[in-house]
């Protein structure tokens, strides 16, 4: 019986062990089913979740391209070469290749026109003289030699004034003046200047005012202070404080301090009685506030200086300070009063001068304002300044160069120093009219015509004599000859001089097409800030070349590919060129991201934008799977034509990708409502060949070229 019990005992061991492995065999053979579906699942999921990766890598690695335009900038982007590995087995994706060709996939922008043969050519001025090459009806202020263009002498005409009123300003050119024949001031009329514009400057022959007329400029100088504000000018008057005066303005004397403990200063007096130079009047300091608002500081008087070989005035001639206003508020509210502004300069310089008796000449300076209930009154304005020269004649005006009354209050203001006036007989010096040149003018060229449509533009030189003068240079092409669709001379930009020759490479000009623009034109902006000077442009030159072929306006090339080493989607690639990507596999491709042309109708008339991105830099090939760093390196930058006009432009890219490339341009050609008229799109091979038709208006070009170095 003990044996029996130990062999069933052995028996259901057995039985157990069976069992066991009975079960282990389903297990095993279930999960050897399910991995055996699942994990190329799992291998599908990661590969397409790492082509997304890559299509972000690729997305990054265009916006990073994309803003490179400027000098030292240089981006790295990493892009990770193969999958995450399989969970359980830790099978081992493969890795992918890496590819960077610079010479691949080219872009080339092409203005059909027929070629000229091969040759060069020039355009010198002067070849014979500047005159033969001088667009008079467009220039201004030059005067134009044979060997040279120079700043001209101011030209002269004559001022009329009979019976009415006028205002001119102060500020025409450096040094401000006015240049007449004749200046006659009749009947009751009265010649103003505008406030604050500077010193009225009128140089003539002839001056006349009658006894009936007047040229004014009160209140024409600085500006006076508002309410707890110093005025303007040299000598402006100082701001009250609380409720305290403010302070006169000085010119030809002190300016009157404001009454209180804190009061404003009266300014002070500048410029000197005998020099033969005027200055305007200054305004005086706002009046303080306490309860209520204090007054403002009145403006200073303007200046007039007249000078010419004969001067009659019998009228008045007036350079008056303005009055202050008071403090203002209700009974108990304290504001101090404002500052007189002073009297302004009056210079007349001559050889022949009368003055007669009935001839008022005033500088009078502006009364003080007065301060509200217990506020405090403002000091007067000072006089200003009275000057005549003269060689022979009479002088016997009623002078007047009185400082204003104080503005009353507890306490008031205090009255400031008269100004001064000054007559002298001396001998007439025509130097100080002999003003020789303008401050500023332009001289437009003549447009030349290079003979040839496929023209290509090099080298611009010139020589300028300058000391401290400037000549800007612009530049404009068009390929219509009378420069109807040409860059204007508002937007074309300046090419600044220095002494001697200057050279630029006209491709890097905006307004120069670098090729196919057959017509040319420059205009030379000649300015100075001392008149005694004149900066001269005297040469002149413009080499160009004839291609034999359609001249291409632009070309780029270059692309960083991936390609896939997928078990399950093989032969994927992802592609940068041209700031597009791509995305592309035997069953075809589309732009996952697009190139930076944009096409629009502008008013009928086809707009192309293109910012062109040129890939140099080392042949590279890399396989593995391991993380890759894309790094990215500013070259060059170009600003090829900003907003060029041309009969037409041919886009040709020769690509791996021409389905991609040629239905993203039937795609955007369609959004941007052009007629088809004006556009032609066709895929050969591996060319995408696009045509832009300008008909009659037309085609605007927006073009810029970044050249970006890669390394892998």
């Amino acid at each position: 019986m003990k044996k029996n019990k130990n062999l069933l005992q052995s028996e259901d061991a057995q039985s157990t062990v069976i069992g066991v492995v009975l079960i282990m065999g389903i297990f095993i053979a279930a999960s050897s089913i399910y991995f055996a579906t699942q994990v190329p699942e799992w291998t599908k999921d990661f590969e397409s979740l790492h082509t997304a990766d890559v299509e972000d890598d690729f997305s990054e690695q265009k916006t990073l391209i994309d803003g490179i335009k400027g000098e030292l900038f240089e981006r790295t982007s990493n892009i990770k070469m193969c999958p995450e590995e399989v969970p359980i087995f830790g099978i081992s994706p493969p890795g992918s290749n890496m590819v960077f060709e610079p010479e691949a996939e080219k872009f080339e922008l092409i203005v059909p026109v027929g070629g000229g043969g091969g040759g060069s050519g020039n355009w010198t001025v002067p070849n014979s003289t500047f005159t033969d090459y001088y667009d008079y009806d467009n220039s201004s202020r030059v005067s134009v030699l044979s060997n040279a263009v120079m700043l001209s002498s101011p030209t002269t005409t004559d001022l009329i004034i009979d019976n009415t009123e006028m205002e001119i300003t102060g500020d025409i050119y450096y040094p401000y003046i006015h240049y007449y024949e004749e200046v006659i001031i009749t009947n009751n009329s009265v010649l103003s200047v505008t406030p604050a514009s500077g010193v009225l400057k009128i140089f003539a022959n002839n001056i006349i005012i009658d006894a009936s007329s007047k040229i004014d400029t009160d209140g024409s100088g600085y500006s006076g202070g508002n309410n707890e504000v110093a005025g303007s000018g040299t000598g402006a008057g100082e701001a009250g404080d609380d409720d305290d005066g403010g302070g006169g303005a000085g010119y030809g004397g002190d300016g009157g301090d404001g009454g209180g403990s804190q009061a404003g200063d009266g300014g002070v007096l500048y410029g000197d009685e005998t020099s033969v130079i005027i200055q305007m009047g200054s305004g005086g300091g706002g009046g303080g506030d306490d309860q209520g608002t204090g007054g403002a500081g009145g403006t200073g008087g303007g200046g007039v200086w007249l000078n010419a070989e004969e001067i009659t005035i019998d009228g008045t001639i007036s350079a008056n300070g303005v009055d202050a206003e008071d403090g203002i508020g209700s009974n108990r509210d304290d504001a101090g009063g404002g500052g007189g502004g002073s009297g302004g300069g009056i210079l007349i310089h001559g050889k022949d001068v009368t003055i007669s008796g009935t001839a008022t000449l005033s500088a009078n300076g502006g009364d003080g304002g007065d301060g509200n209930d217990k506020g405090d009154g403002g000091g007067s304005g000072a006089g200003g300044r009275i000057k005549v020269f003269y060689e022979i004649g009479s002088v016997s005006p009623t002078w007047s160069v009185d400082s204003g009354e104080k503005g009353s209050g507890s306490p008031a203001g205090s009255k400031g120093d008269d100004g001064t006036y000054h007559k002298e007989q001396k001998a007439y010096d025509t130097s100080s009219i002999d003003v020789t040149y303008y401050s500023s003018g332009y001289f437009v060229s003549t447009v030349h015509d290079t003979g040839d449509d496929s023209v290509g533009y090099g080298e611009m030189t010139w020589d300028a004599t300058l000391a401290g003068q400037d000549i800007v240079m612009k530049v404009r092409t068009d390929w219509n000859e009378n420069m109807v669709y040409a860059t204007p001379w508002d937007d074309c930009p300046g090419l600044s001089s220095d002494n001697g020759e200057n050279v630029i490479d006209l491709s890097d000009v905006g307004s120069v097409s670098p090729v196919a623009h057959r017509y040319i034109q420059y205009r030379a902006e000649l300015s100075t800030d001392d008149d005694s000077k004149t900066p001269a442009l005297t040469r002149t030159k413009v080499n160009y070349s004839f291609p034999a072929q359609s001249p291409i306006l632009a070309n780029a090339s270059g692309s960083i590919k991936f390609r896939s080493n997928y078990l399950y989607y093989p032969n994927q690639e992802i592609v940068y060129e041209h700031g597009a990507v791509i995305k592309y596999q035997n069953e075809g491709g589309y732009m996952l991201q697009a190139p930076p042309i944009l096409i629009s109708n502008e008013s009928g008339i086809p707009t192309i934008r293109i910012s062109l991105v040129d890939l140099t830099g080392a042949n590279y090939s890399y396989s593995g799977g391991t993380s890759t760093s894309v790094k990215n390196r500013f070259k060059s930058y170009t600003l090829l034509a900003d907003g060029l006009k041309y009969p037409g432009l041919t886009i040709n890219i020769t690509t791996d990708y021409p389905s991609v490339w040629g239905n993203w341009f039937d795609k955007t050609l369609e959004e941007s409502e052009l007629d088809d008229s004006y556009f032609d799109v066709s895929v050969t091979g591996k060319n995408v060949e696009v045509k832009f038709y300008g008909n009659e208006g037309g085609v605007e070009l927006y073009l810029e070229k970044t050249a970006v170095e890669v390394e892998i």
